[in-house]
């Protein structure tokens, strides 16, 4: 059992992952897509794209050894941080880094794809995440079902995501999540980061991003769904040739008529706002 009493606030993150012997499992940490950043500097730097802070709560999901969360607590003042945390073999570390921080630090070992975070405080929300590769996708889309409260969020993905997340019409990573990003929020690319910045190094290269949601509610998300998962999995088709092949009760041609959308324009070429207002007639 590690030393308690050793302020792990004196330690580097490199130093903690060693302490703390964090990859001992390395079958359970790769099931939990745990690639620890080390970087002091791109640390703070991540956090730096979160402020102002403000009067509201912050909520950090996946602390890992308290790298961000060090930083995080460093730029507050009387703020509320939630960190949501699946493994729960860092129950010791976390209990080392309230007892040194003095700071309104609240650890919950939880999977954060079953936590809604406006059940966490009833404050204006921050949200500030390394989101784990293996589910920060679905937790991204997790976030999107309810967006209500939450300020702005400071997230990394793979680079790859976040390509996805942000692309423009036309390009290849254009897809069902550049839409639905894209509609309810306005997003971001501000840095990437090189996969030797972290312990152990993935394969691949991460991004950081800026989501602001944006104030306006769209009505049938669930049907904006469904019309963008179904165009994007056949791309390359026509959207005249996808909507026939998806049965629907329409007149195909009269619909895109309305909606200003030539019948041989393919999936990747069609605006989110274009999208929206399809769907909203066609499900």
């Amino acid at each position: 059992m590690p030393n308690a009493l050793v302020n792990d606030l004196d330690l580097t993150i490199a130093q903690i992952i060693r302490k703390y012997d964090l990859l001992r499992n390395k079958k359970r940490s790769k099931s939990l897509g745990q690639h620890f950043l080390c970087d002091s500097s791109l640390l703070k730097k991540i956090t730096y794209c979160a402020l102002p802070f403000d009067n509201k709560d912050i909520i950090e999901i996946g602390p890992g050894p308290c790298g961000l969360t060090r930083e995080i607590v460093e730029c507050s003042k009387d703020n509320n941080i939630y960190c949501i945390e699946k493994d729960t073999s860092l129950k010791e570390l976390h209990k080392n880094f309230q007892q040194n921080s003095n700071s309104n630090v609240n650890f919950i070992y939880d999977d954060a794809l079953k936590i809604k975070p406006q059940n966490l405080t009833k404050k204006e929300i921050i949200i500030i995440s390394n989101l784990p590769y293996n589910v920060g996708t679905q937790i991204f889309l997790n976030i999107f079902k309810d967006l209500s409260r939450i300020s702005k969020m400071i997230l990394m993905f793979q680079k790859e995501v976040a390509d996805r997340i942000c692309a423009k019409i036309g390009t290849k990573a254009y897809g069902r999540l550049s839409v639905i990003s894209q509609l309810l929020c306005d997003v971001e690319r501000i840095f990437d980061i090189s996969n030797k910045a972290f312990f152990p190094e993935p394969k691949v290269m991460s991004s950081v991003i800026k989501v602001t949601p944006k104030k306006n509610k769209i009505l049938g998300i669930r049907k904006l769904e469904q019309l963008t998962e179904k165009c994007f999995q056949f791309r390359r088709k026509t959207i005249y040739t996808i909507l026939k092949k998806m049965n629907l009760e329409i007149e195909t041609d009269k619909v895109l008529d309305e909606c200003k959308i030539d019948k041989q324009t393919r999936p990747e070429n069609i605006t989110p706002k274009k999208f929206l207002e399809l769907s909203e007639k066609l499900l």
